[in-house]
């Protein structure tokens, strides 16, 4: 499929699949030589000062190719129709949403790969002008073989009069996609047995409250992401031994046990595996 609804030098157009906004193919990139992923919207541009705000946008979106944990945008522009369109590099991959369905991450992995993205959208909400992805959901989230998540879908700019995203919205978005990834469930959930896998983490309960409410009191992405490491450290601390009580004695430790690693070679527990092991033994 090629013509004058396609952008000229891609050929070989094979849809992958049908979005709210756009279809997306892969394509052949006859001046690059490669394969590439084909973005053509639905709507129309309306007027020059359309055309305008698309071309500044494909501008910002180049940019964001300097993150790797956004998927690279090459080239973009509107077809000979009017039809804005953008070009981005083929990452192999599965969506995050079909890993959710199918293959859930561990909440370890979850917690990580949500502190990437939360770090890669801190990254793109700092550039000049923001760039805002406008809704970060699992199926606009690649993971590649290795296991690092690349934003896609980027949303594009809105005609005059409609909603326009907000770096806060991309906070409330992020923080609902790690409830899903933790619990299996869309926010609010099941109530008392998701409320229980979420408080394993220490901090992240009240972190929530303070996100997912009808007004948040976090709406910077760079604030939620450091928010989210503390939790991340504060889980894998290792658990605390009780002080001793006035005029026990405690034993040292022998000399031949390093205390970083633990007897037989092994990491001390954190406290979500402590909380596990318990659930596993009751």
């Amino acid at each position: 499929m090629a013509g004058i609804d396609t952008p000229a030098g891609y050929t070989r157009l094979e849809r992958v699949r049908t979005g709210v906004d756009a279809d997306v193919y892969q394509a052949w990139d006859e001046r690059a030589g490669r394969w590439a992923m084909l973005r053509l919207f639905h709507r129309f541009v309306a007027g020059r000062a359309e055309e305008v705000a698309f071309a500044t946008h494909v501008a910002g979106w180049v940019g964001l190719r300097r993150n790797t944990s956004i998927v690279p945008v090459r080239a973009g522009g509107i077809t000979a129709t009017g039809r804005p369109w953008l070009a981005l590099d083929r990452v192999e991959g599965r969506l995050l949403a079909e890993i959710l369905r199918d293959d859930p991450p561990s909440p370890g992995d979850a917690v990580d790969l949500v502190i990437r993205l939360a770090d890669a959208l801190a990254w793109a909400h700092a550039l000049r002008p923001p760039m805002v992805h406008g809704r970060v959901r699992a199926e606009h989230v690649i993971v590649d073989p290795s296991g690092v998540p690349l934003l896609t879908d980027f949303a594009t700019p809105r005609p005059d009069g409609a909603p326009v995203p907000t770096p806060g919205g991309d906070v409330t978005d992020l923080a609902m996609l790690l409830f899903r990834a933790l619990t299996g469930n869309s926010w609010p959930g099941r109530g008392e047995p998701d409320a229980l896998a979420i408080a394993v983490w220490p901090g992240l309960t009240g972190l929530f409250d303070e996100v997912l409410t009808p007004v948040p009191a976090i709406e910077s992405m760079a604030v939620f992401a450091a928010r989210l490491q503390a939790v991340r450290h504060a889980a894998d601390a290792a658990v605390p031994i009780p002080a001793a009580a006035p005029g026990d004695i405690t034993p040292a430790s022998p000399p031949e046990i390093d205390k970083t690693v633990g007897y037989g070679g092994r990491r001390p527990l954190s406290m979500l595996a402590f909380m596990a092991l318990l659930r596993r033994h009751r």
